[in-house]
């Protein structure tokens, strides 16, 4: 039987496990913390209360590795919010909610910020799920090449969209739809996560285009969060590795990967103990795996030159509140209500965004951040004290490495410089506030081993995609060393909590031992899927007649017309 192990129990290195111990391979997990899920997990940081530490939100996670791995009979309990998917607030007490109906949402636009901008993000929706088409059957096969990926626009007459949603930036890219600072402000969050740049940067627009793959329940545009926290996921993922007989160990920190004859045979602990093995993958980032835990002498001059030039930079911090209250935002009424009960932004505005990365490039601490946050303990008290709350917060561009001073001793700063900003927007949590826990850019490299506190393991810029991630000749889940795999998000399709370079990983290696996949597996197959076409496709060449767009646009609003929305946006495959 053949031997395999695989470094690191983050969601990726969990889901390859579970597929290859499925596939009746001998698969052994070691995790260097002492508890699984690597930045997917839920934690106890203060007496009672537990969090979804790192990663919050669940969208991008893809369905089919849900199925395969039977996952809710595993104990995942998969939920959205009732109401608001988002709630985005000004210090002055000017706000608006995504709602989950998108006919609610399109009518809070056009009541708050007018006909174009409602208008404007029926067209822009309809264009993300146009994307989506084209992305989506890339997910869970191999990268394409650059060309074939840009002849895929071209064939179907979308090279506006490449333009604008793949090499463009994320201020050309809102600009070109909305006028609403506070809409675009809201929107452009998700350009700039882990990344060392701008909305303003060229390539950022990809990062926001990233998550037009997302979808929850079988919609696109919607996201959700699971029962326990997300750590919730990484533990039915574990459950389910294990039921096919996998071994998964904690506290066991790698040293080195141990390479005779060209080849990789185990690892080495920092321990002492080595375990052996036919193969090995690394959960990881690229950094981490092929500069760290494997002698450089074993690898091509091209190969640590790419990976030494692999661009991790773009970092980011969660400040978690533990409060008596829920706060009181300004210009909204006391008590429970949809704004606590999504994903809330504070203060998103484009140029407070290019402020704080014009202080990340002198290593400095950002004055006024745009700052997200969560609060699950309203969906989930289960997870705190009674009478009590948790605020996960969270601040994107922060420098790796601060000017004449360490994270450390920067951490109570950065920690009230946060609670500044909810007692801008909430002046009701002064004096409420129970206990805080940071975490800082350092903290993420130190303690959950993202190399430069980046979270998706590289940035998601197009020389740092497809084949291109992480370096070119690995875009492929193999690496020089025959037997070693790279299975983490620094490998195709990338960061966020999808499960996909997981899974595509284990199918490199069932493919390399000449076992059946779960489903048809490699370029080939890939080629076909990109030349599907589907209802996005409809959707959006219908949407280029003015005659249909005016239509589209005033049913797009029409709560009586909902069925008919929640069609249009509804996944192929997807769950009912």
């Amino acid at each position: 039987m053949t031997r395999v192990v695989i470094i690191g129990a983050g969601h990726n290195g969990l889901v390859s496990a579970a597929y290859l111990a499925r596939a009746g391979l001998d698969v052994t997990v070691l995790e260097a913390r002492d508890t699984l899920g690597g930045a997917c997990v839920t934690e106890e940081i203060m007496p009672g209360f537990r969090a979804s530490t790192c990663a919050f939100v669940l969208g991008l996670v893809r369905p089919e590795i849900i199925s395969d791995l039977r996952l809710r009979a595993h104990g995942l309990e998969l939920y959205s919010s009732p109401d608001a998917l988002a709630f985005t607030t000004e210090e002055s007490g000017r706000h608006f909610f995504m709602w989950k109906e998108p006919d609610r949402t399109i009518r809070e636009i056009r009541k708050r910020f007018g006909e174009r901008d409602a208008d404007a993000f029926v067209e822009f929706g309809v264009h993300m799920q146009r994307l989506g088409a084209v992305l989506r059957p890339m997910m869970l096969q191999p990268p394409p090449r650059l060309s074939t990926f840009v002849r895929e626009f071209e064939q179907r007459g979308s090279m506006d969209l490449f333009g604008r949603f793949i090499t463009g930036s994320v201020t050309d890219l809102l600009d070109h739809y909305f006028e609403s600072d506070l809409l675009k402000g809201f929107l452009a969050f998700s350009g700039v996560v882990s990344v060392h740049g701008a909305p303003s940067t060229p390539g950022t627009a990809y990062v926001l285009a990233h998550h037009s793959v997302g979808e929850f329940e079988g919609h696109f545009g919607k996201w959700g969060f699971a029962r326990g926290g997300v750590g919730a996921l990484t533990a039915a993922i574990a459950d389910a590795a294990r039921s096919s007989g996998a071994v998964l160990r904690t506290s066991a920190r790698v040293d080195h990967v141990t390479i005779r004859g060209g080849r990789a045979r185990g690892v080495v602990l920092e321990s002492g103990e080595e375990i052996p093995a036919d193969v090995v993958l690394s959960n990881a980032d690229p950094k981490r795996s092929l500069l760290k835990l494997v002698d450089r002498a074993h690898l091509p001059d091209e190969t640590v030159r790419g990976i030494e030039e692999y661009d991790v930079r773009g970092s980011q911090c969660r400040v978690l509140v533990a409060v008596d209250r829920l706060p009181e935002y300004v210009g909204l009424p006391g008590g429970p209500g949809p704004q606590h009960n999504g994903h809330a932004f504070l203060g998103p505005r484009l140029d407070r965004y290019e402020q704080a990365f014009e202080r990340a490039r002198k290593g400095l601490l950002p004055t006024d951040p745009v700052v997200e946050l969560t609060i699950d303990s309203v969906r989930d008290p289960a997870l705190v004290p009674a009478g009590r709350h948790m605020i996960v917060t969270g601040v994107q561009q922060l420098p790796f490495e601060l000017s004449g001073r360490t994270w450390d001793d920067a951490r109570q700063d950065l920690t009230d410089l946060v609670l500044k900003r909810l007692f801008d927007h909430a002046p009701n949590l002064e004096g409420a506030v129970l206990g805080t826990h940071t975490i800082t850019p350092l903290d993420l490299e130190r303690e959950y081993g993202l190399t430069g506190g980046n979270i998706y393991h590289g940035a998601m810029t197009l020389d740092q995609l497809l084949t291109g991630r992480p370096a070119h000749g690995l875009g492929d889940y193999r690496t020089p060393i025959e037997g070693l795999y790279l299975c983490g998000s620094g490998t195709h399709p990338g960061g966020g909590v999808m499960g996909a370079s997981g899974y595509n990983a284990a199918m490199a290696v069932l493919t390399a031992q000449g076992m059946p996949t779960p489903r048809p597996w490699g370029q080939e197959h890939a080629a076909r899927l990109l030349r599907r076409r589907g209802l996005e496709d409809a959707l959006h060449a219908a949407y280029a007649s003015p005659r249909i767009r005016k239509a589209m646009n005033t049913a797009a609003r029409q709560p009586w017309l909902r069925g008919l929305t929640k069609l249009a946006t509804r996944r192929p495959g997807g769950r009912r």
